[in-house]
């Protein structure tokens, strides 16, 4: 019984998860718009093709969890992008829009790395081996992306913002 509501719990982080890349991937897109650094355009459109990724491979897993994937609700990803939209919207010129830009999207990552392993986990108690590889797969591809931004701002950004 324990392990059926488990494995609920389990598909609709799944679908929370599948929603949330979905929204990750039009939000990337809308907030290529503020960017005006050609590296960070650059790494945003890499993020927003690796989110693009990731929805579908949700779906794979959905489907082979019996689920069909959908849009379901995900207040956590919601509140992300309000507040993701407050830090851009208060960047009073374009290289701190830049730097805004970094520090929204690592927001967003910060929640998919924990999402991504906390679902692993599941799926490797679970016994579904083969979910918990790309799960993990998919968080050591956010975590990559995550540094990718880290070295962005440290390297170039946030001094460009500082000297603004």
């Amino acid at each position: 019984m324990a392990e059926d509501a488990f494995r609920q719990w389990y598909v609709q982080g799944l679908q929370a998860l599948h929603t949330a890349s979905n929204q990750g991937h039009e939000a990337a897109g809308a907030t290529l718009a503020a960017v005006t650094a050609p590296e960070v355009k650059q790494l945003v459109e890499t993020d927003t093709e690796l989110t693009r990724q990731h929805a579908g491979q949700l779906a794979s897993l959905l489907r082979n969890a019996g689920a069909e994937p959908g849009r379901m609700p995900n207040p956590i990803i919601e509140g992300i992008r309000a507040g993701n939209r407050q830090v851009v919207e208060a960047a009073g010129d374009d290289v701190v829009r830049d730097a805004s830009v970094i520090t929204a999207a690592q927001i967003a990552l910060h929640y998919f790395i924990a999402a991504y392993g906390t679902l692993a986990s599941s799926a490797k108690h679970l016994g579904m081996s083969e979910d918990a590889a790309t799960l993990k797969r998919m968080l050591d591809e956010v975590g990559r992306q995550d540094e990718r931004f880290t070295a962005l701002a440290e390297d170039t950004i946030n001094t460009r913002a500082t000297a603004a």
